[in-house]
Order: C-alpha cells, then structure tokens, then sequence
C-alpha cells in the first residue's frame, strides 16, 4: 500500500532519471532541470549575482555554470550582530550534454529576478513523434 502512494512513485521516477547526478546542493547552488517535448531548460537560483559575475560555457562537451559574488564591505563603523553574508564562488557541470541528445549550437540563456534559465533545445531525433493512424 505505501509503495503505491504518489510520493514514492515520484521517487522511483527521480532515482530512474539521467539527471540523478545534478540533484545535489551541497557544494553548489539550487538547481532544477525540466523536460519538455521540444527541450530540456536548466533553472539555477542565483540571486545578488551580477550579469558580470555569470558564466555559461560548454566546454569539452560539458555545459558549465560559474556565478560569483561579493558581501558588502565593511567600514570602520560597522558592528555586525550577525554576519552571514559571505564572498561565495559556485560552480556546476552538467558533463557529456551530447547524451542527452541537445543541440550544442542552439542553447541559449537568461538571467531575470535571480534565475538563470539555460535551454538546451533537443535534437530532432530524440523528439517525440505523433504516429498518424490511418482508418480502412
């Protein structure tokens, strides 16, 4: 009976997924990755970071996300109750993005309210196909 339940056929789906290694946020920052029929769209929460600070790159086949960013500066006349706001440089690779049948060429990204969006469009033969029927 719990097995049927839909939070654990919700984690039978993520543990079966090519995607189980990027899951993690232990060392870098919050990330989601959605499938569409026509594309795969990376979500990276990067608030406070700069455009400047950024970075989309593939290199050796691999899509890599770099963002970085500074705390304020102290002055002299500061005194911090509590001071959690640390300089922090984060970085994530998403290794052999071929695999997953993207078009290298055709990604593209945007940064807005703090959300980096990447789209990785797919290639035309990992795309769902609609088989028409034909009736006689």
């Amino acid at each position: 009976m719990l097995m049927k339940s839909p939070f654990f056929r919700g984690l039978d789906d993520f543990f079966e997924s090519k995607w189980v290694p990027f899951a993690t946020t232990d060392t870098a920052f919050p990330m989601d990755i959605i499938e569409r029929d026509e594309e795969y769209e990376v979500r990276v929460a990067v608030p406070g970071v700069n455009r400047e600070k950024l970075s989309v790159t593939i290199d050796n086949g691999s899509l890599n996300i770099e963002a970085s960013g500074e705390a304020a500066t102290k002055n002299d006349t500061d005194t911090y109750i509590l001071k959690g706001l640390k300089n922090f440089q984060y970085k994530r690779a998403i290794p052999n993005i071929a695999q997953y049948g993207v078009q290298e060429d055709k990604i593209s990204s945007v940064y807005r309210n703090g959300i980096l969006s990447i789209v990785l469009p797919k290639a035309e033969e990992i795309k769902p196909k609609t088989i028409a029927i034909e009736i006689e």
